[in-house]
């Protein structure tokens, strides 16, 4: 009866494992160009606009501006949201920089979300992002 009951557990758990690599593969094998923008206080410490490229592969995404002040490719997260709309997220850091959360939502070919970043020394910054999916 422990058999049984240790195999319908590890079914269920893989079961799961398959679910959440189905939900990561949506978003895998796709790249999307965006504008970021400080928000007013960000500005105000001297925070500028800027053109990112975002990548999901393979369950990690990958930002390329991000990766040139060290952040190196994350895990991201990702859900359904209604019909069409699915929402991300993914935290990284790096040793020169910080720490950075991006969350956003995916809507056919659009995109847009937050992004908040903890400087080293504590400044907190918090930016919006808009863009398209590359073909």
């Amino acid at each position: 009866m422990k058999h049984l009951a240790l195999l319908a557990v590890l079914a269920f758990a893989f079961g799961m494992m398959s679910v959440a690599s189905e939900k990561v593969a949506a978003l895998d094998g796709t790249s999307w160009k965006i504008d970021v923008q400080p928000d007013a206080m960000a500005k105000e410490k001297g925070e500028k606009d800027y053109k990112e490229v975002i990548t999901f592969a393979d369950g990690w995404v990958t930002m390329n501006e991000g990766q040139k002040v060290g952040f190196a490719s994350s895990p991201y997260e990702v859900a359904k949201s209604g019909d069409q709309d699915w929402t991300f997220k993914t935290e990284q850091e790096s040793a020169s920089t910080g720490q950075s959360v991006w969350t956003g939502t995916i809507h056919e070919k659009n995109i847009e979300g937050k992004l908040i970043m903890t400087k080293d020394g504590g400044a907190v910054l918090t930016y919006t992002f808009k863009g398209n999916k590359l073909d």
